[in-house]
């Protein structure tokens, strides 16, 4: 899965963009605001007002910047947010907003919303085509400076409760908001005390609830919480705290249940405990076919029980191709461009044509487009996000695969939509993570049929998918899978026992360079890779040529070859990237290049790193010219068609062909290769795990009074885990690893270093200084245990 969605990223930037519409009061200077999730402070906005002309008039002018250090499946997500908004000074309406949503990826969304007396004008980037909202009277356009209607109904007229239609500079859409008084409270912000209004709003339209403090005097919101984020007036010095967010631990809802084989789930009964905001979300909504729900919804709290029994298309009766849904005026939002969605761009249009020219009928074109984007996109957190975007760059996580797919069906005619929700995975022994992915309609007799096209489910979905809504989130409280079907037989065998085809495949592999280990298990009458117990990835039945492809992505194989006695000795992981054609800079063709390789000449840049590979022809052969390398490496022909080699660092190169003979872009390989066996923290570790402490220790020993254990790395393995341990606060953990290093390498000075550390760190003053001392007798240049040892001795004089 890779699952940081659409709506995650929706909802966090509406949250910021929510925060931009409090962000400055009526003077002159930069203000502050501090941004924590999940109690960890991972952000700040900083507000400057100024002059400005605008329409032939003077205006105010407010500039915001948001900067959120996230992580998602232990990828970085840093997200910054720019919005400029300009204020009539007299009438203190809002008449143009500017937002631009900058990902770390190299990505970006902008979106300009204009407003006049009667209309307003919204612009989404690189869309660029204007939408028309009329009817906006009595919209509020949130100004930054102050919220005037919450003085005017509040204060002055002593209202509790009252419902106000505001405009979402995000999405582009009016929503109501319910404001409730619930008192009054006094606060301290950047060491200056406010008095403040307490509201509560909620939106019927996302069902996000939302706790706010008000300053009376002049509408200005000085705090607000709101889906477990904490927004309120800071100073300057938040900059310098600020640390990286895990959102894993907020959208993903551990299970204990590793069903190795769930992408052939066809029927799962779940109970849940979910909160989510978004849209409004009913017990009626959450049944349709292929799910039921029995439970309970309040205010968009999910709990009770699904069943899910996904319903299988066979394309019998599907509609022409291309198909006539023009006139049916229901359907119209989903063949209409949207926010995210650019199916009206040429690029996805032409494109889109492209893939389904020659089609049958429209399930043939949707698979098609399905396939498409399923081996096409990469995986990637945060990815292109946009549709238009994820195109260009090839790479997203499921809401950018999902995107881009409902905007190829809508360019074709077909309508669809995003279905948002979760998904089980892998991911930490099992849980249910946010997901997203797409839905198309087959007609009346037929309906909405889903395909998840992020996980290679090409013309179908997995019962491990629970649908929440079209623009919901997941932020889930507990989940329990209380049973499951898998289809197909499942080869019975003795517990315990492992077809015979596995036996020579199974455990695991080490990669010596940083010295991860992968372990090769089965399960489910089939084998999946444990990728460091964040995952076991689910592998295909083998190809013609030993390649086992991962079940969740094309994007990775394995294989395992046989030495000549028939022994598995190691393992080959290949990853694809990939790398578009920089068409923008001028290529120069070296005189004597052959004809047949002028068009793969060129730049290609891989976006989410902004890092450029050159092909160039010297010298008579084709080369590369690689970052951060000064000279060009040699590529030399393969014996899989079409393949180039760098016979240096082994990466590969293929080459993506426009239909005119023009090239698009560049594959690269990279491959690993891992030797069968494990590394002594990896034995310790998981002997931790499941037998304890002693049982580890003794293993250890056993293995190294063996000879059974890699001398050349095991110190360095063992100090690493220790400090794993000690970083993690299990103490216990910690010495018992430093301890059993001392004992294998008594004449290291560094193990002793690191053992009186760790004693130094719980409290026993005696016994670290015995180890320092030891350490210094081995290195007297230990310059960080002279220091260590003075502040002891210093500590016990």
């Amino acid at each position: 899965m890779k699952p940081i969605k659409r709506t995650l990223k929706t909802l966090l930037t509406t949250v910021i963009i929510f925060l931009f519409t409090i962000s400055a009061n009526a003077q002159f200077e930069r203000m502050y605001y501090a941004v924590e999730m999940d109690g960890v402070l991972c952000g700040y906005v900083t507000s400057d007002m100024d002059m400005t002309e605008y329409r032939g008039q003077s205006m105010i002018e407010l500039r915001d910047t948001a900067r959120l250090l996230l992580k998602a499946l232990g990828q970085d997500m840093d997200m910054q947010i720019y919005s400029r908004h300009i204020i009539h000074p007299e009438t203190d309406l809002v008449l143009y907003n500017k937002t631009k949503i900058d990902y770390n990826t190299g990505g970006n969304t902008e979106m300009i919303t204009e407003v006049f007396d009667e209309y307003a004008l919204r612009t989404e980037m690189p869309r660029g085509t204007p939408d028309t909202l009329r009817d906006i009277e009595g919209v509020i356009f949130d100004n930054p400076m102050e919220a005037s209607h919450l003085i005017r109904d509040f204060v002055e007229g002593k209202s509790t409760e009252k419902d106000y239609l505001v405009y979402n500079y995000l999405l582009g859409n009016v929503t109501t908001q319910k404001f409730t008084l619930l008192g009054e409270e006094d606060l301290v912000f950047a060491d200056i005390e406010y008095h403040t209004l307490l509201f509560n709003s909620y939106d019927s339209n996302t069902g996000a609830e939302t706790r706010a403090w008000v300053n009376p005097d002049n509408g200005m919101t000085l705090r607000f919480e709101v889906m477990n984020r904490n927004i309120y007036l800071a100073d300057e010095s938040v900059i310098k705290k600020i640390t990286i967010v895990d959102l894993d631990n907020t959208i993903f809802a551990k299970v204990d249940k590793n069903i190795s084989n769930f992408m052939d789930m066809t029927y799962a009964k779940i109970a849940v405990d979910i909160k989510s905001v978004g849209e409004e979300v009913s017990v009626e909504s959450l049944n349709f076919p292929g799910q039921t729900f029995k439970g309970s919804v309040v205010e968009n709290h999910i709990q009770g029980v699904f069943e899910i029994e996904p319903l299988r298309y066979d394309g019998s009766n599907a509609p022409a191709f291309p198909p006539d849904f023009g006139g049916n005026d229901g359907l119209r939002k989903y063949l209409d461009p949207e926010v995210f969605i650019e199916s009206d761009h040429p690029d996805i249009i032409a494109e889109a044509e492209g893939i389904t020219a020659g089609s049958k009928d429209s399930w043939e074109a949707v698979v098609r487009l399905s396939t498409w984007v399923g081996k096409e996109i990469s995986g990637a957190i945060p990815g292109g996000t946009t549709a238009i975007n994820t195109y260009r760059i090839r790479e997203g996580e499921c809401g950018s695969h999902s995107r881009l797919l409902t905007a190829f069906c809508r360019a074709v005619g077909i309508p669809s939509r995003l279905s948002i929700g979760c998904m089980y995975s892998p991911w930490y022994g099992g849980s249910f993570g946010q997901h997203a992915w797409t839905e198309v309609y087959m007609g009346a007799d037929i309906g909405w049929v889903a395909v998840d096209a992020t996980i290679l489910e090409l013309d179908y979905v997995d019962a491990g998918h629970i649908k929440l809504g079209e623009r919901t989130s997941f932020q889930p409280n507990k989940m329990e899978i209380l049973g499951y079907k898998i289809s197909g037989e499942v080869p019975t065998t003795v517990e315990g026992e492992v077809p015979a085809e596995y036996i020579n495949i199974l455990g695991p592999y080490t990669n010596e360079e940083n010295r991860n280990v992968l372990e090769v298990q089965y399960a489910d009458g089939g084998i999946g890779v444990d990728i460091m117990g964040r995952m076991v990835l689910a592998l295909n039945d083998p190809d013609e040529q030993g390649r086992r492809y991962a079940k969740l992505s094309s994007d990775v194989y394995f294989s395992f070859p046989e030495d000549e006695n028939g022994q598995v000795e190691e393992m080959i992981i290949v990853e694809r990237a990939y790398a578009m054609k920089n068409i923008s800079e001028e290529i120069i063709i070296e005189e004597g290049t052959p004809e047949a390789f002028k068009a793969i000449i060129g730049p290609y840049v891989i976006m989410q790193i902004q890092k450029e590979f050159t092909v160039v022809w010297q010298d008579g052969h084709l080369a590369m010219k690689v970052p951060d390398v000064e000279e060009p490496r040699q590529l030399e022909e393969t014996a899989i068609n079409g393949r180039w080699k760098d016979a240096v660092d082994g990466k590969e190169y293929s080459f993506k062909y426009n239909n005119d003979g023009s090239v698009s872009g560049m594959n690269i390989y990279i491959t690993s290769i891992l030797n069968k066996g494990a590394t002594a923290s990896w034995i310790i570790e998981k002997t931790i795990e499941r037998d304890g402490l002693e049982a580890a220790s003794m293993k250890f020993k056993e293995l190294w009074d063996n000879r059974a254990l890699d001398l050349d790395h095991t110190e360095r393995d063992l100090n690493n885990l220790g400090y794993k341990y000690l970083s993690a606060d299990k103490i216990d953990e910690a010495l018992m690893v430093f301890k059993l290093n001392v004992e294998a390498f008594p004449e290291s000075w560094n193990v002793y270093d690191s053992y009186a550390e760790a004693l130094k760190t719980v409290g026993d003053t005696e016994n670290s200084i015995l180890n320092y001392q030891r350490s210094l007798e081995l290195n007297p240049d230990n310059e960080g245990g002279i220091k260590a040892l003075d502040e002891l001795n210093t500590t016990t004089e």
